[in-house]
């Protein structure tokens, strides 16, 4: 089988069209930095077994989406608008994960504490003091 010589690890053909439509179900098209670092990752995971084993395409895929929003983050670019911890349709509200990820959290480990925020909601809602 046919390999993709371009990323690190050459994948093989079929898992990077497999993460690839994978990402494409949400709009998104791989490309950059993040897209190499993530093979990169990739990798790195699959020479950690005995017998090399690639990790599945979506997870693949949550890695790059991760990297994405780590660049996003490093830039200042992840906000959203200060009313949305306060206007929050009930929709919305059960898309919304009950724990918070440590990607947005600030560098000292503690989430930014914002007035009239529920602890339910991801700190990806909240003012971030460092932007």
């Amino acid at each position: 089988m046919a390999e993709q010589r371009d990323l690190p690890g050459w994948p093989k053909k079929r898992l990077v069209r497999d993460v690839r439509r994978h990402l494409w179900h949400y709009g998104i098209r791989p490309k950059g930095e993040a897209w190499r670092a993530a093979w990169s990752w990739a990798s790195a995971i699959a020479n950690s077994y005995y017998h090399t084993h690639w990790p599945m395409p979506s997870e693949i895929a949550s890695q790059y989406v991760l990297l994405l929003l780590a660049d996003m983050k490093g830039s200042c670019s992840l906000k959203l608008p200060y009313r949305a911890s306060k206007v929050i349709p009930d929709e919305v509200r059960r898309l919304l994960p009950s724990s918070p990820l440590p990607l947005l959290e600030d560098g000292r480990g503690k989430r930014n504490k914002a007035p009239a925020i529920e602890a339910s909601l991801p700190p990806l809602i909240e003012g971030d003091s460092e932007c």
